[in-house]
């Protein structure tokens, strides 16, 4: 496989090229630089073209330390690029060999190309793509069923059909940006892509990255609108994933009405007055989560082994593969399944973890044209106060097909490691 050029030829190439549009220099180091790293060698390429003008508009109310930078990665663009999106352009555009960004590899490489070409104070990364959770199969990018972040096809089709057959597993992603970062956390990470915000993802990147923002269901294709939320995504305030995720719903809030013919699930309106599911995860405050549910999973362990009666009937789930559906609202399947004094005891540890959401009984969804799973979406009876939006997966034995087996592949995240279901038997 190609790899990117060296470091030290991007450091040359941009010592070459860059020009700055004022005539006093930029301090070299920036309060924040942001990442878009952009896996669009799929059928969302169109919508990443789309995204990159919007782009282009939200970075004119950049000031010069503040530095958009974008890694890309185009269905029909030979080679990828760098380039930082400054003034409503490209700027120090740096072209490099041909790559998938699926793999692990070339992800360390531009986290580190951001690191060392644009120094700051603060960093943040926004992953641009498809993505399926924390589904994981073999780590490498060589097995088509591997799943979780990328979707490349490998092929620079300009006119693909498909996902892609290349994915990233979580794990790999986050030692990826660990090395790229050389250990320093990155204050957020972005998952502009579906089923994001599952909490064995979060944990995963507890260290890598201070708060993980994500949706747990599906997104539509075009994703966030970047001209709304490239300026959120500098904001120095402590809560500064408010007005991230508040822009991001509020624009499908808006658009679910203005176009219904489009955003519809079963039939026209059907989604108006919903929007798309998001929640950020705070990284220092995970690990309790993971220990408080820990224990409130052992008190009702008798319900987690492969016999038992965990209950999931009418619960929120945001996502599936398939025919199966894997991602449930975390606090609506525990609100259902543990002893209320208990449960009301944890929701203190989950709150702290999940300190911003927004929710949406309704989202757009992929599998809007297939009849009962269709209606399986978009019949939740979970209201507001019954989900956390932060999604969980319990092992199950409707599981019992899957492959590779969802049962004990989930083992492969530490997040088993403090809930450890294998102690239930799977």
């Amino acid at each position: 496989m190609k790899k990117l050029l060296p470091l030290i030829v991007f450091a040359l190439v941009l010592g070459s090229c860059h020009k700055d549009d004022e005539d006093t220099p930029e301090d070299p180091v920036a309060e924040r630089t942001v990442l878009v790293y952009i896996a669009g060698e799929n059928n969302l390429c169109s919508f990443s073209k789309s995204d990159l003008k919007e782009m282009k508009i939200g970075s004119k109310s950049l000031s010069n330390r503040q530095k958009l930078i974008a890694y890309v990665d185009q269905a029909d663009t030979i080679p990828p690029f760098f380039a930082r999106i400054k003034d409503g352009q490209f700027v120090d555009s740096v072209s490099v060999e041909e790559s998938i960004p699926a793999d692990p590899a070339i992800l360390e490489k531009a986290v580190r190309y951001m690191r060392t070409n644009y120094p700051a104070k603060s960093y943040g990364l926004v992953l641009w793509g498809h993505a399926s959770g924390w589904l994981i199969h073999k780590d490498s990018i060589q097995y088509a069923a591997s799943r979780a972040y990328g979707g490349d096809t490998g092929d620079n089709s300009p006119y693909t059909s498909s996902a892609g057959k290349y994915w990233m597993n979580i794990p790999s992603m986050a030692h990826a940006i660990a090395k790229g970062m050389s250990g320093t956390p990155l204050t957020f990470i972005f998952g502009d892509c579906c089923s994001f915000g599952c909490v064995e993802i979060a944990y995963e990147l507890r260290q890598v990255a201070d708060y993980v923002i994500g949706s747990p269901a599906e997104i539509p294709d075009e994703g966030a609108p970047y001209d709304l939320i490239v300026p959120d995504l500098f904001n120095s305030s402590a809560e500064f994933y408010k007005a991230i995720i508040d822009d991001y719903y509020n624009y499908y809030l808006e658009i679910f009405k203005s176009q219904d013919h489009k955003y519809y699930n079963r039939h026209y309106g059907d989604l108006v007055g919903y929007s798309v599911p998001l929640m950020v995860v705070k990284s220092s405050e995970i690990g309790t989560l993971a220990t408080e549910t820990a224990g409130l999973l052992e008190k009702i362990g008798e319900k987690l082994v492969p016999e038992g009666d965990f209950d999931l009937t009418d619960k929120v789930c945001y996502a599936q593969y398939g025919n199966y559906f894997y991602s449930y609202d975390m606090y609506h399947i525990l609100k259902g399944n543990t002893p209320a004094a208990d449960f009301n005891d944890w929701t203190t540890a989950f709150w702290k973890a999940v300190p911003y959401h927004r929710n949406s009984q309704h989202w757009f969804t992929g599998y809007n044209k297939s009849g009962e799973l269709a209606t399986f979406m978009d019949t939740f009876d979970g209201q507001e106060a019954d989900c956390g939006v932060l999604s969980i997966f319990v092992p199950n034995n409707v599981y019992k097909n899957t492959n590779p087996y969802w049962n004990t592949t989930i083992q492969q995240f530490q997040w088993n490691n403090i809930i450890r279901w294998q102690q239930y038997g799977w």
